[in-house]
């Protein structure tokens, strides 16, 4: 290793800044990812923690800190730039990594996590350390894809760096990594949790009277659906453990992506997402249009009804053929597009959706940012016009979404990599906890329905807190 630490600062010598380091190791026998982020920090500080995992698909990553490699442009861009900002900056950050093995397996190369906000600007009083774009290098991870498991350790090397410094930040990040996957921390079992509603008398009105004003100019022809949106606030006592619910959500739900978002300051972000936005690999690109909802019915008959009547339902196909066309226009002369003609019913634990699958072979020279950027925030959860809806959603929604509905996760120097919309979701800070939940406005769109929806898709949070 000493080598590939030497040959390292001399790249960073020779480019005149400071580059990534992403050293890997095998990890023997099964571990579990989320162990790592249990581990305390490596100082008093609070550190900066980041998890995604799809439980079907075998696929979870861990990751937390940052590398020195801070960059000011991907972590507070201004205005529309952010998207273009981190794509350069990221992209530029792991072209230049040096990437290398501590075990002689081949390098696992370096990565990069992160997320954004629904809009390029957010409130800091909801979402305090929470940027509009913040997509970076974490100091260390641990990945798991099938039955293999490495753990990552990431720093970066400046001109002036002694490669046995560099070395000893490395072997130190592993280490601790080490520790946490030997000997994971045990989570308290939050039983006994008292949640305490706080959600207005008039919330139910509220929402009808919004609901209603979306449908009324859409009847008139301003736009052609909009996603609206609704907070549920509420005090638990005692507060829960983030890990713990995130545990409890990757368990019931396995069909959907476990997140969590912590910037080091006091607020966590987390949920169990249905929806994913992009996924490359192999030189493809998968995505998907997930919209149209019915719940689930209580008995095999009941369920079977339901899942019928989504199928048949024209004002559910109607939202649903919004998101299928945006996302294939915003696709357009990027490769060869393959969809199915008809959507399909997907089965969640609470509800039905109607999904249609998306494939993109590119003709080439297309980034998974970059694609992130033409595609956020597709119909699902902003609207169609774009702008129309997005000009109701600010005027009309009373709180601020932050990260909620946006686009989260990772990428690698391969150009792999995937990002997920954050549905599903909640903000957790102590004992305040904070609920996200909508549902998509079209001209025969229903309030009271509508507000049943919501409630419907606050039950994954809510059954994590033990309000089933």
């Amino acid at each position: 290793m000493d080598l590939a630490c030497a040959r390292a600062v001399a790249g960073a010598r020779q480019a005149g800044h400071a580059v990534a380091l992403a050293v890997s190791e095998r990890v023997a026998g099964e571990v579990d990812p989320l162990a790592a982020l249990a581990m305390p920090p490596e100082d008093a500080a609070p550190e900066r923690r980041f998890y995604l995992e799809h439980p079907a698909a075998g696929f979870a990553l861990a990751a937390g800190g940052r590398t020195a490699l801070r960059m000011p442009d991907s972590a507070a861009p201004v205005g529309g730039n952010r998207f273009a900002a981190v794509r350069d900056a990221i992209g530029r950050a792991l072209a230049e990594a040096h990437a290398w093995a501590s075990d002689g397996e081949p390098p696992l190369g370096a990565h990069a996590v992160g997320g954004f906000a629904f809009f390029d600007r957010l409130d800091a009083a909801q979402w305090p350390g929470f940027a509009p774009a913040d997509v970076d290098l974490p100091a260390w991870a641990l990945l798991r894809r099938g039955a293999s498991t490495w753990r990552l350790a990431q720093t970066a090397a400046a001109p002036g760096d002694e490669p046995s410094a560099v070395q000893v930040r490395i072997e130190t990040l592993l280490e601790r990594l080490r520790r946490a996957t030997a000997a994971p921390a045990s989570r308290p079992a939050g039983e006994g949790t008292r949640v305490e509603s706080l959600e207005a008398p008039d919330a139910r009105a509220h929402w009808m009277r919004v609901v209603r004003t979306a449908r009324d100019g859409i009847r008139q022809g301003r736009l052609r659906k909009v996603v609206l949106a609704r907070p549920l606030d509420l005090v638990c006592t005692p507060a829960p453990d983030p890990l713990m619910l995130l545990e409890r959500l990757r368990g019931a739900y396995p069909d959907c992506t476990a997140f969590l978002a912590d910037p080091g300051a006091g607020q966590v972000y987390l949920g169990a997402t249905p929806e994913g936005l992009a996924r490359m690999e192999s030189g493809r690109v998968s995505l998907g249009a997930l919209a149209g909802t019915f719940p689930r019915g209580a008995t095999p008959e009941a369920d079977a009804a339901l899942r019928r009547l989504l199928l048949e339902s024209a004002k559910e196909r109607e939202e649903h053929a919004i998101v299928v066309e945006t996302i294939r226009a915003a696709l357009a002369g990027l490769g060869r597009i393959d969809l199915a003609d008809e959507p399909e019913v997907r089965a969640f634990r609470n509800v039905w959706h109607l999904f249609t699958p998306i494939t993109l072979v590119p003709d080439g020279g297309v980034s998974l940012l970059g694609l992130v950027e033409r595609l956020h925030p597709t119909p699902a959860v902003g609207g169609f016009p774009r702008e129309a809806a997005l000009d109701v959603i600010r005027r009309v929604e009373s709180f601020d979404r932050g990260w909620y509905g946006a686009p989260l996760g990772w990428l690698n120097a391969r150009g792999e990599g995937e990002f997920v919309v954050t549905l599903r979701s909640g903000t957790v800070a102590g004992g305040r906890v904070r609920l996200f939940a909508g549902g998509g406005i079209v001209a025969d769109s229903e309030p009271e329905r509508e507000f049943e929806e919501t409630r419907i898709k606050f039950q994954p949070l809510l059954g994590a807190l033990g309000q089933e």
